[in-house]
Protein backbone atom coordinates (compact mmCIF):
# COMPACT_ATOMS: atom_id res chain seq x y z
CA UNK A 1 0.00 0.00 0.00
CA UNK A 2 2.99 2.29 1.12
CA UNK A 3 5.94 3.41 -0.98
CA UNK A 4 8.53 2.73 1.81
CA UNK A 5 11.44 5.03 2.25
CA UNK A 6 14.08 3.89 4.56
CA UNK A 7 13.41 1.32 6.52
CA UNK A 8 15.26 -0.46 9.41
CA UNK A 9 18.91 -1.55 9.56
CA UNK A 10 20.26 -4.90 8.04
CA UNK A 11 22.27 -7.01 9.90
CA UNK A 12 25.61 -6.37 8.14
CA UNK A 13 25.42 -2.44 9.07
CA UNK A 14 24.13 -3.60 12.70
CA UNK A 15 27.26 -5.77 12.86
CA UNK A 16 29.35 -2.76 11.15
CA UNK A 17 28.08 -0.68 14.04
CA UNK A 18 28.45 -2.75 16.86
CA UNK A 19 32.13 -3.26 15.81
CA UNK A 20 32.90 0.72 15.59
CA UNK A 21 30.42 0.96 19.53
CA UNK A 22 32.64 -1.74 21.41
CA UNK A 23 35.94 -0.72 20.22
CA UNK A 24 35.17 2.97 20.98
CA UNK A 25 34.03 1.93 24.48
CA UNK A 26 36.91 -0.32 24.79
CA UNK A 27 39.53 2.50 24.76
CA UNK A 28 36.93 4.95 26.49
CA UNK A 29 37.16 1.90 29.34
CA UNK A 30 41.27 1.40 29.43
CA UNK A 31 41.17 5.61 29.83
CA UNK A 32 39.28 6.01 32.76
CA UNK A 33 40.99 2.76 34.18
CA UNK A 34 44.52 3.69 33.63
CA UNK A 35 43.82 7.88 35.58
CA UNK A 36 41.33 6.25 37.92
CA UNK A 37 37.61 7.17 37.08
CA UNK A 38 35.09 6.71 39.02
CA UNK A 39 31.35 7.25 38.87
CA UNK A 40 31.21 6.16 35.68
CA UNK A 41 27.85 4.86 35.96
CA UNK A 42 26.14 8.26 36.54
CA UNK A 43 28.31 10.15 34.17
CA UNK A 44 28.14 8.06 31.06
CA UNK A 45 25.22 5.69 31.43
CA UNK A 46 23.08 7.59 28.73
CA UNK A 47 26.06 8.32 26.46
CA UNK A 48 26.22 4.38 26.76
CA UNK A 49 22.99 3.30 25.75
CA UNK A 50 22.53 6.36 22.98
CA UNK A 51 25.44 4.73 21.07
CA UNK A 52 24.12 1.23 21.42
CA UNK A 53 20.83 2.11 20.04
CA UNK A 54 22.51 3.83 17.52
CA UNK A 55 23.88 1.02 16.50
CA UNK A 56 20.49 0.26 15.57
CA UNK A 57 19.22 3.24 14.07
CA UNK A 58 17.57 4.65 16.98
CA UNK A 59 18.21 7.95 18.33
CA UNK A 60 17.25 7.44 22.12
CA UNK A 61 17.66 11.12 23.00
CA UNK A 62 15.03 11.96 20.83
CA UNK A 63 12.52 9.54 21.98
CA UNK A 64 13.19 10.31 25.50
CA UNK A 65 14.13 7.38 26.96
CA UNK A 66 16.10 8.14 29.95
CA UNK A 67 15.81 8.78 33.73
CA UNK A 68 12.13 8.32 34.04
CA UNK A 69 10.66 8.42 37.43
CA UNK A 70 9.09 5.49 38.85
CA UNK A 71 7.65 3.90 42.32
CA UNK A 72 9.71 0.68 43.32
CA UNK A 73 7.35 -2.05 44.54
CA UNK A 74 10.25 -3.10 47.06
CA UNK A 75 10.39 0.71 49.26
CA UNK A 76 7.18 2.05 47.86
CA UNK A 77 9.82 5.04 46.52
CA UNK A 78 10.23 7.06 43.88
CA UNK A 79 13.37 6.73 41.96
CA UNK A 80 14.45 7.03 38.16
CA UNK A 81 14.75 4.60 35.20
CA UNK A 82 18.15 4.84 33.63
CA UNK A 83 16.37 3.64 30.37
CA UNK A 84 12.52 2.64 29.51
CA UNK A 85 10.97 2.05 26.54
CA UNK A 86 7.61 1.62 26.53
CA UNK A 87 6.21 -2.02 25.61
CA UNK A 88 10.06 -2.59 24.12
CA UNK A 89 12.95 -2.82 26.74
CA UNK A 90 13.76 -1.82 30.64
CA UNK A 91 17.95 -1.03 31.16
CA UNK A 92 19.60 -0.28 34.68
CA UNK A 93 23.68 0.93 34.32
CA UNK A 94 26.26 0.06 37.15
CA UNK A 95 29.62 0.48 37.45
CA UNK A 96 32.05 -1.74 36.56
CA UNK A 97 32.54 -4.63 38.23
CA UNK A 98 29.18 -5.02 40.33
CA UNK A 99 27.17 -7.81 39.68
CA UNK A 100 24.61 -7.33 36.93
CA UNK A 101 21.97 -9.48 39.07
CA UNK A 102 21.69 -5.99 41.03
CA UNK A 103 20.76 -4.13 38.13
CA UNK A 104 18.17 -6.49 37.11
CA UNK A 105 16.30 -6.75 39.84
CA UNK A 106 16.41 -3.00 39.99
CA UNK A 107 14.26 -2.92 36.69
CA UNK A 108 12.06 -5.60 37.63
CA UNK A 109 11.48 -3.49 41.19
CA UNK A 110 10.46 -0.96 38.65
CA UNK A 111 7.84 -3.17 36.37
CA UNK A 112 6.19 -4.28 40.02
CA UNK A 113 6.18 -0.41 41.23
CA UNK A 114 2.50 -0.15 39.77
CA UNK A 115 3.53 3.37 37.87
CA UNK A 116 4.49 1.25 34.68
CA UNK A 117 1.26 0.82 33.15
CA UNK A 118 -0.20 -3.02 32.04
CA UNK A 119 0.18 -1.44 28.15
CA UNK A 120 3.98 -0.56 28.87
CA UNK A 121 5.65 -3.73 29.85
CA UNK A 122 8.38 -4.53 27.99
CA UNK A 123 9.42 -7.32 26.40
CA UNK A 124 13.54 -7.08 27.77
CA UNK A 125 15.10 -6.06 30.27
CA UNK A 126 19.21 -5.01 29.70
CA UNK A 127 21.40 -4.04 32.14
CA UNK A 128 25.19 -3.54 31.63
CA UNK A 129 27.92 -2.21 34.24
CA UNK A 130 30.27 -1.27 31.11
CA UNK A 131 32.29 -4.39 30.77
CA UNK A 132 29.70 -6.94 29.87
CA UNK A 133 26.17 -7.16 28.74
CA UNK A 134 22.98 -8.39 30.46
CA UNK A 135 19.93 -9.16 28.34
CA UNK A 136 16.55 -11.12 29.65
CA UNK A 137 13.81 -11.58 27.75
CA UNK A 138 10.57 -11.90 29.34
CA UNK A 139 7.33 -12.87 27.77
CA UNK A 140 6.14 -16.67 27.01
CA UNK A 141 8.17 -19.13 29.15
CA UNK A 142 9.21 -20.74 25.23
CA UNK A 143 10.19 -17.37 24.26
CA UNK A 144 12.07 -16.66 27.86
CA UNK A 145 15.97 -16.61 27.77
CA UNK A 146 19.03 -15.03 29.40
CA UNK A 147 22.66 -14.54 28.43
CA UNK A 148 25.30 -12.37 29.89
CA UNK A 149 28.30 -11.17 27.37
CA UNK A 150 31.19 -9.12 27.50
CA UNK A 151 31.41 -5.79 25.15
CA UNK A 152 34.19 -7.58 23.21
CA UNK A 153 31.67 -10.21 22.15
CA UNK A 154 28.63 -7.66 21.52
CA UNK A 155 28.50 -8.27 17.39
CA UNK A 156 28.50 -11.97 17.94
CA UNK A 157 24.99 -11.49 19.90
CA UNK A 158 23.49 -8.83 17.30
CA UNK A 159 20.49 -11.15 16.87
CA UNK A 160 19.50 -10.94 20.30
CA UNK A 161 19.88 -7.15 19.89
CA UNK A 162 18.34 -7.18 16.73
CA UNK A 163 14.81 -6.41 18.20
CA UNK A 164 15.92 -2.42 18.71
CA UNK A 165 15.97 -2.14 15.18
CA UNK A 166 12.36 -3.43 14.91
CA UNK A 167 13.10 -7.06 14.44
CA UNK A 168 11.41 -9.48 16.44
CA UNK A 169 10.80 -13.07 16.01
CA UNK A 170 7.15 -14.41 15.89
CA UNK A 171 4.84 -14.03 18.82
CA UNK A 172 3.15 -16.66 20.78
CA UNK A 173 -0.62 -17.20 20.65
CA UNK A 174 -0.53 -16.15 24.14
CA UNK A 175 1.53 -13.33 23.80
CA UNK A 176 -0.19 -11.83 20.50
CA UNK A 177 -3.38 -12.47 22.91
CA UNK A 178 -1.68 -10.72 25.54
CA UNK A 179 -0.63 -7.78 22.99
CA UNK A 180 -4.42 -7.46 21.87
CA UNK A 181 -5.73 -6.65 25.14
CA UNK A 182 -2.79 -4.06 25.69
CA UNK A 183 -3.78 -3.06 22.57
CA UNK A 184 -7.57 -2.65 23.10
CA UNK A 185 -7.11 -0.64 25.87
CA UNK A 186 -5.02 1.72 24.42
CA UNK A 187 -7.32 2.43 21.73
CA UNK A 188 -10.07 2.97 24.57
CA UNK A 189 -8.24 5.51 26.27
CA UNK A 190 -7.69 7.08 22.81
CA UNK A 191 -11.06 6.97 22.09
CA UNK A 192 -12.36 8.43 25.64
CA UNK A 193 -9.68 10.97 25.65
CA UNK A 194 -11.35 12.08 22.06
CA UNK A 195 -14.85 11.76 22.68
CA UNK A 196 -15.72 11.37 26.60
CA UNK A 197 -17.00 8.33 28.58
CA UNK A 198 -20.33 8.97 28.51
CA UNK A 199 -20.19 7.11 24.92
CA UNK A 200 -21.96 3.93 24.92
CA UNK A 201 -23.21 2.41 21.87
CA UNK A 202 -24.55 -0.83 21.42
CA UNK A 203 -22.01 -3.93 20.11
CA UNK A 204 -22.64 -7.54 18.41
CA UNK A 205 -26.03 -8.79 17.55
CA UNK A 206 -27.70 -4.77 19.01
CA UNK A 207 -24.84 -2.40 16.63
CA UNK A 208 -26.14 -0.25 14.55
CA UNK A 209 -25.86 -1.30 10.58
CA UNK A 210 -25.98 1.74 8.85
CA UNK A 211 -23.78 5.02 8.96
CA UNK A 212 -27.08 6.86 9.55
CA UNK A 213 -27.98 4.90 13.07
CA UNK A 214 -24.83 5.93 14.13
CA UNK A 215 -23.71 9.10 15.93
CA UNK A 216 -21.72 11.61 13.61
CA UNK A 217 -19.19 12.74 16.10
CA UNK A 218 -18.66 8.19 16.88
CA UNK A 219 -18.43 7.86 13.30
CA UNK A 220 -15.71 10.53 12.45
CA UNK A 221 -13.79 9.43 15.51
CA UNK A 222 -13.44 6.09 14.61
CA UNK A 223 -12.24 7.02 11.17
CA UNK A 224 -9.91 9.32 12.69
CA UNK A 225 -8.47 6.28 14.87
CA UNK A 226 -8.73 4.16 11.75
CA UNK A 227 -5.81 6.71 10.40
CA UNK A 228 -4.31 6.47 13.90
CA UNK A 229 -4.30 3.14 13.88
CA UNK A 230 -2.70 2.45 10.35
CA UNK A 231 -0.10 5.03 11.48
CA UNK A 232 0.82 3.52 14.32
CA UNK A 233 1.12 -0.02 13.41
CA UNK A 234 3.15 1.51 10.13
CA UNK A 235 6.03 2.83 12.25
CA UNK A 236 6.62 -0.68 13.61
CA UNK A 237 5.96 -2.42 10.46
CA UNK A 238 8.63 -0.96 8.26
CA UNK A 239 6.25 1.15 5.73
CA UNK A 240 8.36 3.74 6.54
CA UNK A 241 11.80 5.59 8.73
CA UNK A 242 11.13 3.00 12.41
CA UNK A 243 8.98 5.40 14.73
CA UNK A 244 8.70 8.46 12.26
CA UNK A 245 5.20 8.95 13.29
CA UNK A 246 6.12 8.74 16.99
CA UNK A 247 8.86 11.06 16.61
CA UNK A 248 6.82 13.32 14.73
CA UNK A 249 4.21 13.73 16.99
CA UNK A 250 6.99 14.01 20.25
CA UNK A 251 9.13 16.55 18.71
CA UNK A 252 6.95 18.61 16.39
CA UNK A 253 3.12 18.90 18.47
CA UNK A 254 2.21 20.15 21.17
CA UNK A 255 -1.55 20.16 22.70
CA UNK A 256 -2.67 23.18 21.15
CA UNK A 257 -1.31 22.23 17.01
CA UNK A 258 -1.43 18.58 17.28
CA UNK A 259 -5.15 18.43 15.37
CA UNK A 260 -3.75 20.65 12.81
CA UNK A 261 -0.52 19.02 12.16
CA UNK A 262 -2.43 15.63 11.68
CA UNK A 263 -4.05 17.28 9.20
CA UNK A 264 -1.58 18.37 7.41
CA UNK A 265 -0.02 15.03 7.50
CA UNK A 266 -3.03 13.39 6.28
CA UNK A 267 -3.04 15.71 3.33
CA UNK A 268 0.64 14.93 2.56
CA UNK A 269 -0.06 10.78 2.94
CA UNK A 270 -2.93 11.27 -0.03
CA UNK A 271 -0.64 12.91 -2.23
CA UNK A 272 2.19 11.34 -4.81
CA UNK A 273 5.85 12.32 -4.07
CA UNK A 274 5.83 13.67 -7.39
CA UNK A 275 2.93 15.84 -6.41
CA UNK A 276 4.34 18.08 -3.00
CA UNK A 277 5.32 21.43 -3.13
CA UNK A 278 7.25 22.86 -0.56
CA UNK A 279 6.09 20.20 2.36
CA UNK A 280 8.49 20.36 5.30
CA UNK A 281 11.17 17.94 5.81
CA UNK A 282 9.50 16.93 9.20
CA UNK A 283 6.02 15.73 6.88
CA UNK A 284 8.23 15.10 3.69
CA UNK A 285 9.75 11.55 5.05
CA UNK A 286 6.22 9.74 5.24
CA UNK A 287 5.92 8.19 1.91
CA UNK A 288 2.71 8.08 -1.06
CA UNK A 289 0.04 5.68 0.56
CA UNK A 290 -2.78 4.60 -1.66
CA UNK A 291 -5.99 3.06 -0.91
CA UNK A 292 -7.80 6.22 -0.24
CA UNK A 293 -7.53 5.97 3.79
CA UNK A 294 -6.62 9.77 3.65
CA UNK A 295 -8.22 10.74 0.90
CA UNK A 296 -11.52 12.32 2.36
CA UNK A 297 -11.06 15.26 4.53
CA UNK A 298 -12.19 15.64 7.67
CA UNK A 299 -12.60 18.21 10.22
CA UNK A 300 -9.09 19.42 12.65
CA UNK A 301 -9.23 17.86 15.72
CA UNK A 302 -8.29 20.09 18.93
CA UNK A 303 -6.39 18.37 21.39
CA UNK A 304 -5.88 18.57 24.91
CA UNK A 305 -2.26 17.72 26.81
CA UNK A 306 -4.32 13.96 27.67
CA UNK A 307 -5.39 13.41 24.49
CA UNK A 308 -1.84 13.86 23.04
CA UNK A 309 -0.68 11.83 26.04
CA UNK A 310 -2.91 9.11 25.19
CA UNK A 311 -1.25 9.51 21.77
CA UNK A 312 2.03 9.19 22.76
CA UNK A 313 1.42 5.97 25.13
CA UNK A 314 -0.42 4.81 21.71
CA UNK A 315 2.90 5.09 19.72
CA UNK A 316 5.22 3.61 22.17
CA UNK A 317 3.35 0.23 22.04
CA UNK A 318 4.71 -2.01 19.71
CA UNK A 319 1.92 -2.70 16.97
CA UNK A 320 3.40 -5.43 15.33
CA UNK A 321 2.51 -7.77 18.09
CA UNK A 322 -1.07 -8.10 17.39
CA UNK A 323 -3.17 -9.23 14.12
CA UNK A 324 -4.67 -6.84 12.20
CA UNK A 325 -7.43 -9.66 12.15
CA UNK A 326 -8.44 -8.20 15.43
CA UNK A 327 -8.60 -4.56 14.34
CA UNK A 328 -12.59 -4.35 13.36
CA UNK A 329 -14.16 -5.84 16.46
CA UNK A 330 -11.24 -3.58 18.88
CA UNK A 331 -12.62 -0.53 16.77
CA UNK A 332 -16.24 -1.77 17.41
CA UNK A 333 -15.28 -2.69 20.95
CA UNK A 334 -14.02 1.10 21.86
CA UNK A 335 -17.81 2.07 21.68
CA UNK A 336 -19.23 0.29 24.07
CA UNK A 337 -18.62 1.98 27.62
CA UNK A 338 -19.02 -2.10 29.55
CA UNK A 339 -15.86 -3.09 26.98
CA UNK A 340 -13.88 0.01 27.59
CA UNK A 341 -13.70 -0.26 31.14
CA UNK A 342 -13.13 -4.21 31.08
CA UNK A 343 -9.82 -5.77 30.29
CA UNK A 344 -10.02 -6.25 27.13
CA UNK A 345 -11.40 -9.64 27.06
CA UNK A 346 -14.36 -8.75 25.10
CA UNK A 347 -12.40 -8.62 21.72
CA UNK A 348 -12.59 -11.27 19.38
CA UNK A 349 -9.66 -13.05 18.89
CA UNK A 350 -7.84 -14.04 15.36
CA UNK A 351 -8.38 -17.52 16.16
CA UNK A 352 -12.42 -17.85 16.62
CA UNK A 353 -12.31 -15.15 13.65
CA UNK A 354 -10.68 -18.26 11.72
CA UNK A 355 -13.32 -20.07 13.05
CA UNK A 356 -16.12 -18.23 11.51
CA UNK A 357 -14.13 -17.30 8.45
CA UNK A 358 -12.64 -20.37 7.40
CA UNK A 359 -15.65 -22.56 6.32
CA UNK A 360 -17.52 -19.51 4.84
CA UNK A 361 -14.39 -18.74 2.29
CA UNK A 362 -11.12 -19.18 3.06
CA UNK A 363 -10.23 -22.56 3.40
CA UNK A 364 -11.82 -22.81 -0.05
CA UNK A 365 -9.21 -20.26 -0.88
CA UNK A 366 -6.46 -22.06 0.59
CA UNK A 367 -7.64 -25.65 -1.34
CA UNK A 368 -7.62 -23.38 -4.80
CA UNK A 369 -3.72 -22.29 -4.15
CA UNK A 370 -2.44 -25.58 -2.90
CA UNK A 371 -3.82 -27.14 -5.64
CA UNK A 372 -2.00 -24.68 -7.87
CA UNK A 373 1.08 -24.76 -6.30
CA UNK A 374 1.09 -28.43 -5.95
CA UNK A 375 0.27 -28.88 -10.07
CA UNK A 376 3.79 -28.60 -11.92
CA UNK A 377 1.98 -28.31 -14.99
CA UNK A 378 -0.04 -25.06 -13.76
CA UNK A 379 1.18 -21.68 -15.89
CA UNK A 380 2.56 -18.53 -14.11
CA UNK A 381 -0.85 -16.86 -15.74
CA UNK A 382 -2.88 -19.10 -13.56
CA UNK A 383 -1.20 -18.26 -10.98
CA UNK A 384 -1.59 -14.79 -11.59
CA UNK A 385 -5.20 -15.05 -12.71
CA UNK A 386 -5.73 -16.50 -8.81
CA UNK A 387 -3.93 -13.36 -7.60
CA UNK A 388 -6.01 -11.25 -8.77
CA UNK A 389 -9.09 -12.65 -8.08
CA UNK A 390 -8.49 -12.44 -3.99
CA UNK A 391 -7.59 -8.27 -5.24
CA UNK A 392 -11.35 -8.70 -6.66
CA UNK A 393 -12.71 -9.99 -3.87
CA UNK A 394 -14.51 -7.71 -0.73
CA UNK A 395 -15.19 -8.32 2.34
CA UNK A 396 -17.20 -6.47 4.66
CA UNK A 397 -17.39 -7.05 8.22
CA UNK A 398 -19.67 -4.77 10.53
CA UNK A 399 -19.46 -6.91 13.92
CA UNK A 400 -23.08 -8.37 13.13
CA UNK A 401 -23.49 -12.53 12.83
CA UNK A 402 -26.81 -11.86 10.24
CA UNK A 403 -25.72 -13.49 7.01
CA UNK A 404 -23.80 -14.16 4.60
CA UNK A 405 -24.63 -13.52 1.12
CA UNK A 406 -22.29 -15.30 -1.32
CA UNK A 407 -21.37 -13.32 -4.45
CA UNK A 408 -18.74 -12.82 -7.06
CA UNK A 409 -17.44 -9.69 -4.99
CA UNK A 410 -17.83 -11.72 -1.52
CA UNK A 411 -19.71 -9.94 0.91
CA UNK A 412 -19.08 -10.88 4.41
CA UNK A 413 -21.34 -9.23 7.44
CA UNK A 414 -20.29 -11.81 10.11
Amino acid sequence: MTSPTALRLDRATMRRNLDQFKARWRQRLDEWESVGQGAIEKKYAQSFWAELFECFGITASRMDLFEQDALRASTGQSGYIDLFWPGVVIGEAKKPGVDLQVAVDQARDYLLGGTIKNAEQPRYIIASDFESIRLVRLGAPEKRFDVTFQLSEVTDYVDQLKFLAGYEEETTVEEQAEASIKASQLMADLFTAMVGDDVDENVGDAAPTNPEDEDAAIQETSMYLTRLLFLLFGDDAGLWEQDLFYRFVLEHTNSENLGSQLAALFEVLNTPESSRRRVPDSLARFPYVNGAIFAETMSTQFFTPDMRDALLNACRFQWTQISPAIFGSMFQLVKSKEARRGDGEHYTSEKNILKTIGPLFLDELRDEADKLIRAKSTPVTKLRQFRDSLADMVFCETFMPRRIQPRANLVLVA
